[in-house]
């Protein structure tokens, strides 16, 4: 069992977010609790698509670039990488300073493809999942999603985010074979967040995005950053602050019957910002639609994710 300890810390604006990380860090033990020198580590941020920064879509560049510059420091060697939904690593990068920073800081950003056929842990869902080189062979994950409401799957959070490891398009194809069914669909990714084992997680919650996430929605200040080990601990958090009841998340109905990390909210130590001045009241949700996507949408989606891989190449 993984330590459930949730780390929550004010943090008002991106202007702040060194300070708010160097407290966030010293809060979970540093560092060197998670990671080693020398390890390759992969930062894993939410890079759905190429949208402005300020519609609250993708992780903050300025959240990237704090926790890269201090994994770096430390002596270990980090690489950015993701699997957009939308458009590729590069493109992403370039429209929104993400590129400029990996360049500042000297390290590389990769789509996270490559994939490699593994077993699943209980074989609920698939006996077999493929999941990116990149993210197997890494040392160490550290996990940095953005705080959104999700019109499939409720929330995207610290255990959402782990599903752009899953290389390419196959994203798509899952939501066709497993989206007739929420709860199937909710364990196909914890399986995976089983899989990945992320070392660390860092939630940029200082805006997070309500009504129509993932993509879609608007920017709501919310003023936090969250860090822990255990995702299911964290999710549960969140959930929490957000205003909803534990019980009503699919992903910890799932993990409860999977019995992976704490769901229990009253057994998840929290240290920082107290739980209860974290919490909101007036943050908008979103309405649920279909996990499934149409056959057609998936095969329009990967034509064009082909065609941007290689402009992107030539």
């Amino acid at each position: 069992m993984q330590d459930p300890t949730v780390a929550i810390v004010r943090c008002p604006d991106y202007e702040q977010i060194d300070e708010a990380i160097d407290r966030l860090l010293e809060l979970m033990g540093g560092l060197g609790s998670v990671i080693q020198p020398g390890q390759r580590v992969l930062i894993k941020p939410n890079l759905l698509k190429a949208d402005p920064v300020e519609s609250a879509v993708i992780t903050h560049p300025a959240v990237i670039r704090a926790v890269t510059a201090r994994v770096k420091a430390f002596g270990a060697l980090p690489f950015i990488g993701d699997s957009p939904a939308f458009g590729t690593v590069p493109k992403v990068a370039k429209a929104t300073g993400i590129a400029e920073i990996a360049e500042e800081l000297d390290v590389p950003t990769v789509d996270l493809n490559r994939p490699v056929s593994v077993p699943t842990p209980d074989a609920r869902s698939l006996p077999r999942f493929k999941v990116s080189r990149w993210a197997l062979e890494a040392d160490a994950i550290i996990n940095l999603p953005k705080l959104k409401v999700h019109q499939q799957m409720q929330m995207s959070g610290a255990i959402k985010n782990l599903f752009g490891c899953v290389a390419g398009k196959r994203k798509a194809w899952f939501h066709l074979s497993h989206g007739q069914d929420r709860t199937r669909f909710a364990t196909m990714i914890l399986e995976y967040v089983q899989l990945i084992q992320p070392a660390l997680t860092i939630t940029d919650a200082v805006v997070a995005m309500e009504r129509l996430g993932p993509r879609n929605g608007d920017p709501y200040p919310l003023g936090l950053l969250t860090g822990g080990v255990d995702v299911v601990a964290l999710d549960t958090v969140h959930w929490a602050i957000l205003g909803q009841s534990p019980e009503t998340l699919d992903f910890l109905k799932v993990a409860r019957e999977l019995n992976m990390g704490e769901t229990r909210l009253e057994h998840i130590p929290t240290v920082g910002l107290p739980l209860e001045e974290a919490i909101v009241h007036d943050f908008k949700m979103s309405r649920q639609v279909p996990v499934t996507f149409s056959p057609f949408r998936i095969a329009r989606s990967t034509l064009k994710h082909l065609w941007a891989k290689r402009v992107a190449a030539s």
